[in-house]
């Protein structure tokens, strides 16, 4: 019953939710689509060095059927998830990593959209770390609102002023609208987004793992070679 109860801290764990994955997953899609335009976006997935980038991200096997359906069509932009989405923004557009990798948070004084990508995922993990009680307090709601806010903001900016002006407006307003029942698929939507990217990293660590494993047998025989 305690945990039903609607608190303060309980609405701005769903405000940002609701800002990280309802504003988000629009905005680095219009991103996207700035960058291949929907028209242009099936010619891309057709070239070979795109289709040799995408191998190189490790993508899971529905996100391969999202860009190559089996009916021989192309995916399109619309139909990205905010984890498909951010992996093609980070293998295909061009992007370079920021000074501090793609997990750290980066330096406060760098505004580039690489960081402000990263800068949406970092908070997606703080938001995350308070999932088992979803309640963040007011303090820590106004520092990642802003920061987040922002961030956002300055992507929409890349994209045309007009964009910004538009998502100024939306931002400004779901701060103030009443939270609806669409609020939970935020949450698991946001899990969800958190789960993949762990479950990619985890993968990595494996092949990583092996590959040690690989360099330390072959040393072995190169050793053995001369005993």
């Amino acid at each position: 019953e305690a945990a039903l109860h609607l608190t303060n801290e309980k609405d701005n764990f769903h405000r940002l939710t609701r800002l990280l994955m309802c504003g988000g997953v629009s905005l680095l899609r219009a991103k996207f689509d700035s960058f291949h335009s929907p028209t242009d976006l099936p010619l891309r997935l057709s070239d070979p060095v795109i289709i040799d980038q995408l191998k190189g991200a490790r993508l899971s096997q529905p996100e391969w059927e999202c860009l190559y359906p089996p009916s021989g069509t192309f995916g399109k932009s619309a139909d990205f998830d905010i984890t498909l989405t951010f992996r093609l923004l980070r293998t295909i557009c061009n992007l370079t990593e920021p000074l501090t990798g793609w997990n750290g948070l980066p330096n406060s004084s760098d505004h580039s959209l690489e960081a402000d990508l990263v800068r949406i995922k970092y908070y997606r993990n703080s938001v995350y770390g308070h999932n088992q009680t979803m309640e963040i307090t007011d303090s820590v709601f106004r520092d990642l609102w802003k920061e987040i806010s922002e961030a956002l903001l300055r992507i929409a900016g890349s994209i045309n002023n007009e964009k910004r002006d538009e998502w100024k407006k939306a931002i400004d307003k779901s701060l103030h609208d009443p939270l609806t029942v669409e609020g939970q698929r935020y949450v698991d939507e946001l899990q969800l987004w958190y789960k993949n990217d762990m479950d990619v990293k985890d993968t990595l660590i494996e092949v990583k793992d092996q590959l040690h494993q690989i360099q330390q047998t072959l040393g072995k025989l190169e050793n053995n070679r001369f005993i």
